[in-house]
């Protein structure tokens, strides 16, 4: 199936709901860790890469869903992430471990061919896949991608941060200085998380819609992924992915730094992709207005 084609499906998101009562999930070892992995549907498989880092899929799941009645979908935890075991060897939390996660996970549920679907902070890890696994795919689709080089994703966050309000920073410092933050309580920490992202959001009032799982254990593994920031430092994948020739879909929403940045960039290195930008939409292109 062509990139294009999925994205038409993509853009009816929340139009139906998946009827099927064929789910599995579940904890499955995966290269040295336990992966929280759930599949529905059946057909050509699309694995999905979701954002983070520590967060889990299911902020995907609902609007995801209806492509599981044409595909089957793969959703899972990231190491460390979401309903995944909470620790790991310091030395497996890089860059490299992640994206073998991923074709380890391929391997153990014997997918063959894959489309590889990514949102976010995982858009990173899948342009790292189909650099140095792209005979693994048949499509690439990166949802609001990290950019693919550092020097852009710093800029990026520099414009993102100069949409914070006078109101947006007073509400953020209010959950810092609450007692649920200082005892780490889970409601706590998505409500910061909220504070956050509704900054990414085109209408802000859409930013209750977005569901979050915080584990008990947020704070600690998210102290654990320290060890990934010599990966972040200094990276840019544009070269690599000029060699890349899985057909691929690149959407943005219009309000995304991505749209006009990262996006454009990608389209320029990727000689095989499509850039599609949502219109008033922000960096969950699924939550988006008329």
């Amino acid at each position: 199936m062509k990139p294009s084609a999925i994205f038409l499906l993509t853009i009816g998101l929340g139009a139906g709901a998946f009827s099927s009562s064929q789910v599995e999930e579940g904890l499955l070892p995966i290269n040295g860790t336990d992966l929280f992995v759930e599949r529905m549907g059946s057909g050509e498989p699309i694995v999905v890469v979701r954002g983070g880092p520590v967060m889990e899929h299911g902020y995907l799941l609902t609007h995801l869903a209806p492509l599981a009645e044409s595909h089957e979908l793969i959703f899972f935890d990231q190491r460390l992430s979401g309903r995944s075991a909470a620790t790991v060897d310091s030395g497996t939390v890089r860059l490299a471990t992640f994206v073998e996660d991923i074709e380890a996970l391929r391997v153990a549920l014997d997918l063959g061919r894959i489309h590889l679907m990514a949102h976010s902070w995982g858009g990173l890890l899948a342009m790292r896949y189909a650099v140095e696994h792209g005979e693994n795919l048949d499509s690439l689709i990166l949802l609001n991608s990290m950019s693919a080089s550092s020097a852009l994703w710093q800029e990026e966050e520099t414009i993102l941060a100069q949409r914070a309000t006078a109101a947006d920073s007073a509400e953020r410092q209010a959950v810092l200085e609450s007692e649920g933050f200082a005892q780490q309580r889970p409601e706590a920490i998505a409500k910061l998380l909220r504070v956050s992202f509704k900054l990414q959001f085109h209408d802000r009032s859409f930013i209750d819609r977005l569901t979050l799982y915080v584990p008990d254990d947020y704070t600690d593994r998210s102290r654990q992924f320290e060890f990934m920031m010599v990966d972040l430092m200094d990276f840019n994948l544009h070269d690599a992915l000029a060699s890349v020739t899985t057909p691929t879909l690149i959407m943005d929403g219009s309000d995304e730094p991505d749209a006009t940045l990262a996006g454009a960039a990608l389209h320029q290195s990727l000689q095989y992709s499509t850039l599609v930008i949502i219109g008033n939409s922000g960096h969950l292109s699924i939550h988006r207005t008329a």
